[in-house]
Parts: C-alpha cells; structure tokens; sequence
C-alpha cells in the first residue's frame, strides 16, 4: 500500500488529460473512437461466431474438411442405397412407421389424449383467431412468394432442396450418353459396358457419336432395324431426338412435352413429378461424372453417382408425406432428411456439395480438438448445434418473412388473392410488350390493380399491418414500368423505380432471416446444448473475445506498477533532474528543494497532481519527509496490492457484463 504519509502531505486532485497542458494528446485517447466503433461490430453475432474459431491451426483444419468430404461422401453413397427398394423396407420408410407405430400406441393413452385436447384447443383458437381479423387471416393463408428460383427453393426447404436435386438429375438424364459408362443407366452392367467399349474402340468423332446415340436406343428397347431407319433417315439428330422421347416416357411423363412443361418450375410442380415416378421405369437410374476406365474409376468414385429412380421416389415419398399415416409417421423421415442434408449437403445433392460442410465440420473439429481437457466434447456438440442451427433455421426464417409479407394482401382471401396476382402477371406482361397505347391507359390499369390490393379496408389497425406487409416485400410482385412506343421514349428511365426497390428489398429480405430470425434460433439452440451438455470455456457465445483471464490481468496490473517505467509513481517531475541521485544527496546533506511548478505529471493515468500546500511566503514548499526516496520509485507491497488490484479487476469485469447485459442483442 502507498505510505499514510504521502496522503497526509498531499492533496491530490485528477484533471483530464488534455493537449493544451502536455503538447499532444496520448495514444490511446486518440484510438478510443476507431475502438469503440470495433467493439460495436465485434457485438454482432455473426462476427463472433468467425471470431470464434480464430486461433485455430489452419493446415490442421484444411486436413479435417478434406477427410471428412470425402467420408460423408462415401457415407451417402451407401445411404442412397439403402434408399432404394420398396419404401417400406427403406431407411426412410421404416423410420416413418416407427413413427406410426409410437403414435397409434401414445394416441390411446391418457397422456396423449391430453396432448391431443391441447392441441386441437390451440389451433381452434388460432382459427377464431384468423376468422376475426384480417391481418391474421392474411398471414396464415395468403403469404407472398419469391420471384428468384435460388430464394423459392431454399425457403421451401427440403422440399425445395430435392426440387433442384432432380431437376439437375433430369438434365443428366435427357442428355445423350457422351460416355459409355452411362450405359448404366439403362440396366447395362460392368462386364457389358466394357465389351461396348471395346468394340467402338478406334472410333472417333461423328463415328463414335452414332455408336454411342445407336447402343442407347437399343438399351432404351428399340430395335435394331428401327434405329437405322431413324439414322438413315434423319442422322445423329434424328437418334438424340428419339431417345429423348422415351427417356420422359421412362421417367413417367406422358411425352417429352409433358416432360418439358412440368420441369419449368420443378418446385411448383414437385407433386406431379413425384406422380411420374410412380410410374417410371424402376430399372432406369442416373449416372452424373462417372467415367469408364482407370483414370474414370477414380474419376467417379471421387466425384460421381448414381441415383435409382427407387431411390429418388423414396426421398420425395418422405418429404412430401406420402408413405405414412400419422402426423409422427409422416414427420419423422422429413425431419430425418433435412437433418441430414442440413449436416451433409448429400440428401440431396452431388459431392461438390459437400465441400461446404465438410469445411464447417473441418473448422468444428479443429476447435474441438485444441480444446482444453475435459472440454472437448461439449465444444463439438456446442459448435455442431450452433452451425447446423443457421441451415435448420433458414427456410423458417424465409417463412416467417413472407407471412409476415403475406399481410400486404389482408381484406383478401385466397381467391382474391389468386385473381390479384393474376390480373398482375397479366399487367406486366401487357406492360412488357408495350401492349399500352397510352400512359393514361397504363396508369388506369396500375391504379385498378392499386385498388385490387387495397380491398377496401377502413380499419386503422388492419391498415397498419397491410403496411408492414408492403414494407418487407417491396421490390417484390412489382408492376412492370411503363413502356412507350416512341422512338424518342425513356423506357430505360421508367424502369428505374423498380429497379431502386429491387435493391432495397433484395438486402432487407435476406438481412430478416439472416440477421434476426437464424441467429435467435440458433442462439435458442446453443443455449439449450449448454443446459444439457454445458457451456466450453471458449463459446460461441461469447461477447467479446479476451486473450487474457481475469488472473492474466491482475499479473498485467502488478508488473505494470513494479515496472519504474510504467509506475506513476515512480515517475519524475519535468522540473526535476533525470538523475535520482541528486535528490538523494540533497535530503542527506539537509536541504529543501523548492519547486518551480505545483503540478506533477502523472503519464500512466492522464491526470495532473496538483500540490495545494504553502508557506506564509506564498511559496511551494517541499513537505518534511521522514524517508530516503528510492530511484526505483514507490515500491508497493505485493500481498496487499494484488488483493487491491483483484478487487479492482472484479469491478471492471461486473461493471462489463453490466454493459453487456444491458445492450445484449438477440
């Protein structure tokens, strides 16, 4: 502690540090701004979340990701197999009558009649709800809709997910065979590929096109004389266009114009692909990167697969609940999917996919791994809840925007709605053709549809909620600009508006999900992991990321002092020599030293000593010192000072979480 007599013979007073005193302003009040805006960006949750795994050995991660990518991908190959067959006998449809099973068995008992009273009970509720107002009505039934195909699939979830996946697989199969190891499509085997290959070997060019476009109209079951007069009579073309036709036959469809019509919007139609499934050829599979020979075995082990048509039909079985009859029969293969397309990207997908994850898994194991001890599971099961939180999230955060959006249409039901949005394509396409004779005949028609949307609602409150609505799907189901058939015209300028609201919808439809709806699900998420299996010294969690512990920085404070250089105290007056010496000499030789300045410059604290006692002369005077003073400055006494300083420490650290607590962001 410092000396009672120090204390006694000064009044010390702190003043602010400014220039105008000492010349320059210190360092570190000139960065207090650049460091209040970084703390501010750090506090996001998605800064923290990167934030997170810094530190960790990069090489060491690279090597997780690329073992684990090439384990999930081997591992979905084998669990597409066991997708095949019957559904009943798949993966898929005996976990859904599992599901079955458990709820006629739960449905019977007290409890679950219970939990089915509340559950009716609520949802009637809801529908007394939706039946009074407006707003909720709109939000349940009459959401809007994205117009961006990446936007719809996504948010549909793993609907959406396998609506891409097999209009991709499609694609590969409508393509003539370019390869002799798609052979396998058709039923084709190893042994008969390879006796193909050797037998067109030496061909090349249009010579080895016909074969390949000939042998697949004959694994497609024409016959041999049939597709010579086809190549007689229309060529190369004429065999790719043939084959076309009865691969959409093969797949289900009535004809390749069934085919084509459907494959426009492959998620709007998913049911009707899923009804031509029924009935495809269950021979037929697709093959995507897979190559004959050496260099294509490994080729395709590494990158390709084959899907069965079994296998696809199953998946979209148990997305779309068509394989059970319980509402826990029909949930649970869904939700078993999308936990594992959410964990590997391969229910539905290739293995470049799987790169994506295979990184998130890299990164989680890596911190994992240079856990401390006894910290390392709960930091895996921490991280795999987090990450894995964001993708379960996403397509409920995209709903609920677009309920929310949903409310711009409240005074409308379903079929208003569906009229609305009719009458609006039809405007648009008009709009396009520059189908208006005249901007007055345009303006009508916008203003007709105006009043289509606007439904004659008088209610202030509705009105509000129809707002909110307009808000969050602006630059969404716009109507097209007006566009002149003048020469002179300013089309390009008239499209301009929509333009500006496309840029600020856009952002503020993916900032909704991505920067509220997510993070609090998967914050929701974490925090329940830390309740069941406890919360890692490094979180994801956490704030603001410190390098040192509260210890480290007692030790800091105590060096800091100790340290001649860095002690406050320790330092000498401007207006004294540099060498402690001559202090030394002259309190032992008797005499006074009389000060030219009161003040005494304080470096560490940016604060000013201001010495207030005086003689009846009206001079400084050196106050009457019972001590030597050392070179080295105060010395303070260790045990007393690192209790002071702890305490200190604990302040700051309860006055921070405070702080942090109080602007705490979900």
């Amino acid at each position: 502690m410092v000396s009672n007599n120090i204390n006694q013979n000064y009044n010390l007073q702190y003043k602010p540090l400014n220039q105008s005193s000492f010349g320059a302003v210190n360092p570190s009040m000139q960065a207090l701004d650049a460091q209040a805006v970084k703390q501010t960006v750090d506090s996001s949750y998605l800064a923290n979340r990167v934030k997170a795994s810094e530190g960790t050995n990069p090489n060491t991660t690279l090597g997780l990701s690329l073992g684990t990518w090439y384990l999930l991908s081997q591992a979905m190959d084998k669990f597409g197999i066991k997708c095949a067959g019957k559904y009943e006998d798949s993966v898929l449809g005996k976990i859904g009558n599992f599901g079955d099973k458990v709820q006629e068995k739960f449905t019977n008992t007290a409890v679950g009649k219970g939990t089915r009273k509340i559950y009716h009970g609520i949802g009637d509720a809801w529908r007394w709800m939706t039946g009074k107002s407006k707003a909720a009505y709109a939000f349940e039934n009459t959401p809007t809709h994205a117009e961006w195909k990446l936007a719809k699939n996504t948010g549909a979830g793993l609907k959406g997910f396998l609506a891409m996946d097999t209009d991709q697989l499609f694609e590969y199969f409508m393509e003539p065979i370019n390869s002799v190891q798609k052979l396998e499509q058709f039923g084709y085997n190893q042994t008969q590929i390879d006796n193909f290959a050797n037998s067109i070997k030496g061909l090349k060019g249009a010579d080895k096109t016909a074969a390949l476009a000939k042998e697949e109209l004959k694994a497609l079951g024409v016959k041999p004389e049939s597709i010579d007069k086809i190549f007689n009579k229309k060529g190369i073309v004429g065999l790719k266009s043939y084959a076309e036709h009865i691969k959409a036959r093969k797949l289900g469809f009535r004809n390749l114009a069934e085919f084509r019509e459907v494959k426009k919007d492959s998620l709007k139609n998913i049911d009707k692909i899923y009804e031509a499934l029924l009935k495809a050829d269950d021979k037929m599979g697709i093959s995507v990167y897979r190559k004959h020979g050496t260099f294509g075995k490994i080729w395709a082990h590494l990158w390709g697969r084959k899907v069965s048509i079994p296998e696809l039909r199953n998946k979209l079985t148990a997305t779309l609940g068509k394989g059970n009859k319980t509402k826990l029969g029909k949930f649970l293969p869904k939700a078993f999917g999308y936990f594992l397309e959410g964990t590997t990207n391969r229910f539905a997908g290739g293995k470049l996919a799987v790169f994506m994850q295979a990184f998130i898994f890299g990164d989680m194991l890596a911190n994992s791994l240079s856990a401390p001890k006894g910290e390392k599971f709960k930091t895996f099961t921490e991280r795999f809840v987090n990450d894995f939180a964001y993708f379960m999230a996403l397509p409920f955060g995209y709903m609920a925007m677009h309920k929310v959006g949903g409310m711009k249409y409240a005074g409308l039901d379903k079929n208003g709605v569906e009229a609305y949005r009719t009458a609006l394509k039809a405007f648009n396409e008009k709009a396009a053709a520059g189908g208006f004779a005249t901007k007055a005949e345009y303006k009508a028609a916008k203003n007709a549809l105006s009043d289509m949307l606007k439904a004659n609602v008088k209610n202030p409150v509705t009105r509000f909620f129809k707002g909110i609505g307009r808000v969050i799907n602006v630059g969404n189901e716009t109507r097209a600009a007006y566009k002149s058939a003048s020469k002179l015209n300013l089309n390009l300028f008239r499209k301009i508006p929509n333009m500006l609201k496309n840029l600020a919808g856009v952002p503020l439809r993916v900032a909704i999900p991505m920067a509220l709806i997510v993070p609090f699900v998967a914050k929701i998420c974490t925090k329940a992991d830390h309740k069941i299996f406890g919360r890692p010294t490094k979180s994801v969690l956490d704030e603001e990321k410190s390098s040192e512990t509260e210890e480290q920085k007692v030790a800091d404070l105590q060096n800091q002092l100790q340290n001649p250089q860095n002690n406050p105290f320790a330092q000498t007056p401007s207006v004294v020599s540099n060498n402690p010496s001559n202090l030394i000499n002259m309190y032992q030789n008797g005499q006074k030293y009389q000060s030219p300045s009161s003040t005494v410059t304080n470096n560490v604290n940016n604060t000013t000593i201001v010495n207030n006692e005086k003689t009846d002369e009206n001079k400084v005077e050196e106050p009457v010192r019972t001590y030597i003073p050392s070179p080295m400055g105060v010395q303070l006494q260790g045990e007393d000072q690192s209790v002071g300083l702890a305490a200190l420490s604990r302040a700051d650290l309860a006055e921070k979480k405070a702080m942090e607590t109080l602007a705490m962001r979900w």
